[in-house]
């Protein structure tokens, strides 16, 4: 995760009590969000460029844990996965005074393709005890927005779905299944071209605030179920696809592990 560009002064949309700073407002001043709710720099969600993959064909990320169907450019044009909402707890050692987060989501790009990505999904942290979650989508490099009408908490069934219209836009759409709140967003862009359209991704994500990753939250774990992506024109799931294995490693051995069966995707926190 990394910015080459300087971040212009920004408004910090953290609510004066830091135990209820909400997730989007960590990272929108990550990226220097403002009231346009723009950031300078590339994508904050593109996995480490120093990445290995072992003999097991599993791939190591400093942020991402999870799969990845990689295809040919203009391949892949839909994901979907539905994933119940985790109620994270502070990791071995964790500081409550720390805030300490997370995210699950699906997105078209990022990986084999980096000069963009689009993705929907959920937030959660805990700072003093108190979890906060949000529902968002995001248009990188555009930072995160809150879908708007939606409430997320701990055991509600969450499906996320996102389209690719061309090269430089698309559709997000999130659903609490538990609830019947649901909402969508139509992503446009004058980049012309930044999508490639050739990954599909079902992540759970430790994400960047203020220049370096946040504090991660052990969030127990998350299944992806139905996921399935569209390459070709034909119906793919994790399992069927040869997909690429994520797992986080911070530098100090796994902090995550990550299987994936058919349309199923598990990635569990392995506590150090």
């Amino acid at each position: 995760m990394m910015f080459l560009t300087s971040i212009v002064s920004v408004i910090l949309l953290l609510m004066p009590n830091a135990a209820l700073a909400s997730p989007l407002s960590a990272r929108l001043a990550a990226g220097g969000g403002n009231g346009v709710l723009k950031k300078a720099g590339p994508a904050i969600c593109i996995r480490n460029d120093t990445i290995t993959e072992d003999a097991l064909f599993e791939s190591k990320s400093t942020n991402w844990a999870g799969a990845v169907v990689s295809s040919a450019r203009d391949s892949v044009t839909a994901v979907q996965g539905s994933f119940t909402v985790p109620k994270p707890i502070l990791p071995p050692r964790g500081n409550s005074n720390d805030q300490y987060c997370g995210a699950a989501w699906v997105g078209i790009d990022g990986d084999t393709c980096t000069s963009s990505l689009i993705q929907t999904g959920v937030f959660w942290c805990i700072h003093h005890g108190i979890v906060t979650y949000e529902a968002w989508y995001e248009y990188i490099p555009a930072a995160s927005i809150a879908y708007s009408g939606i409430s997320v908490g701990a055991g509600d069934v969450i499906t996320v779905a996102v389209t690719r219209n061309g090269f430089n836009g698309g559709v997000a759409t999130l659903e609490n299944t538990s609830s019947g709140q649901s909402a969508s967003h139509t992503f446009t862009s004058d980049r012309d071209g930044n999508l490639c359209g050739q990954d599909a991704e079902w992540i759970v994500e430790d994400f960047s605030s203020n220049g370096g990753l946040v504090p991660f939250a052990n969030f127990g774990t998350i299944t992806f179920t139905e996921a399935t992506a569209v390459v070709n024109g034909e119906t793919v799931s994790p399992g069927s696809s040869n997909a690429d294995n994520l797992y986080i490693d911070f530098g100090t051995g796994r902090q995550t592990t990550t299987t994936f069966s058919g349309g199923e995707v598990t990635v569990g926190f392995e506590e150090r």
